[in-house]
């Protein structure tokens, strides 16, 4: 699906939501480059937190590539040790994890010990449900141990499944985890030898509630306009068609993937809420100074 200026289509909106994404990411690359705050006249961005357009620009994702998933990118540990930090989701977390070698030789008598006193334990970015009747700790260690028992079934689904959409299907086999934890658990994956080479990564996403609403505001002007999931995903390749025409994206940037798509598609109705006068849960304190 091909994307040109002047097709038929919501023009307007579509330039907003490109607009956002571009203007977030100028403010990404002042931050990096050690810039002083302000980094956007934007009165939306600089006061309130979005999440960067690139996840592997984010600041657990740095930390968790570095430190995990590069060192392991090749080996079958790959797995059992993502989905186990993303379920924590918290770099100190994760270190603790990394130290004790948990994340590629599970023991949840160790793990309870090393982690029974930390607060806080997980990540509040997103809920992961711990099993009934389970604190935080002892349902996360409950559902650890259990991915680690059944990591080499899971290994091979994930290997035979050989796409993201598949992939994302096989891993929510685990308790407590749905569409949105396995896809954040398989984005993670496709930068490894399990799902570097899917098909789909440039066809496929799992467009979650923030994300939905994004592709019908964008799409038909309103959260409230009927929209199945299969014209949600034909839209988002549009958009990701868009995105290598020039007006719309810098070509010298990184290029987007679906993931990219997604993930701008959620925030973008974030930012669009906050115009209504709303405001993100978390705000942006240094994007005033």
């Amino acid at each position: 699906m091909g994307c040109t200026e002047g097709a038929s289509g919501p023009v307007k909106r579509i330039e907003r939501f490109f607009g956002y994404a571009r203007e977030r990411y100028r403010i990404f690359l002042a931050r990096r480059s050690g810039l002083p705050a302000p980094w956007t006249v934007d009165p939306i961005l600089r006061v309130n937190r979005f999440c960067n357009v690139f996840r592997e620009d984010d600041r657990t994702t740095i930390w968790f590539r570095d430190n995990v998933r590069e060192p392991l990118r090749n080996s079958p540990d790959v797995l059992f040790a993502t989905i186990a930090f993303r379920w924590f989701n918290r770099i100190e977390t994760g270190e603790i994890l990394r130290r004790g070698g948990l994340l590629v030789r599970w023991s949840e008598k160790r793990a309870r010990a090393l982690l029974e006193n930390v607060r806080p334990l997980v990540t509040g970015s997103f809920m992961v449900q711990s099993p009934y009747g389970k604190n935080k700790l002892e349902g996360m260690l409950e559902m650890c141990s259990a991915a680690w028992e059944r990591r080499g079934e899971l290994l091979e689904a994930v290997r035979r499944a050989g796409t993201l959409e598949g992939a994302t299907r096989e891993l929510q086999v685990l308790e407590n985890v749905g569409g949105f934890v396995a896809y954040e658990i398989v984005t993670d994956l496709r930068h490894t030898w399990l799902l570097e080479g899917a098909p789909d990564i440039n066809s496929w996403a799992n467009p979650g509630p923030g994300a939905t609403r994004g592709a019908k505001w964008v799409a038909r002007g309103t959260v409230a306009a009927p929209m199945s999931r299969a014209a949600i995903l034909d839209f988002m390749q549009y958009l990701l068609a868009c995105s290598l025409v020039k007006p719309y994206w810098p070509q010298a940037w990184p290029r987007w993937e679906m993931r990219e798509v997604e993930h701008t598609l959620c925030e973008v109705f974030k930012y669009q809420r906050c115009q209504n006068g709303g405001k993100t849960k978390v705000l942006f304190r240094n994007g005033g100074k």
